[in-house]
């Protein structure tokens, strides 16, 4: 055996990289079927906290919000009648320029997500939420 091997190194490679394969595909599938369930649970269990008359003090604001490797940092900008910007200091995976838009023109955080919001988005409004709660008179 050691022979052959000797005679035929692509042999040994083609058996390392099948190894190194099936062991990556293996780990792959075990994370998924562990941390991406939890990751949507979590997700799904944000809870948006900020008050309804946080629009009454005009500012800039900075927060941030993490779900596993999913994580937003945003700076919104507060007129006296909502939020008139969100500009990403740290933005997740995913286009969210509509759900940011949505946002701007309604004036809150609170918007109607289609069902099935991705991490991403969840994320997304949770840091805006949390600009929002550091709001001071």
């Amino acid at each position: 055996m050691q022979t052959t091997m000797r005679r035929h190194p692509r042999l040994l490679r083609t058996l390392l990289i099948l190894v190194a394969a099936v062991v990556i595909v293996g780990w792959s599938l075990v994370s998924q079927l562990t941390y991406g369930p939890w990751l949507r649970q979590t997700a799904d269990a944000l809870v948006l906290r900020s008050p309804m008359i946080s629009f009454r003090y005009p500012g800039v604001y900075e927060g941030s919000a993490r779900v596993g490797h999913v994580a937003a940092k945003v700076r919104v900008t507060m007129g006296s009648r909502g939020i008139t910007a969100v500009e990403f200091l740290q933005r997740p995976p995913g286009n969210m320029n509509p759900l940011i838009a949505e946002v701007v023109r309604t004036g809150w955080v609170l918007v109607d997500v289609v069902t099935g919001a991705t991490i991403s988005q969840k994320v997304t409004l949770k840091a805006i939420d949390d600009a929002l709660m550091k709001q001071q008179p």
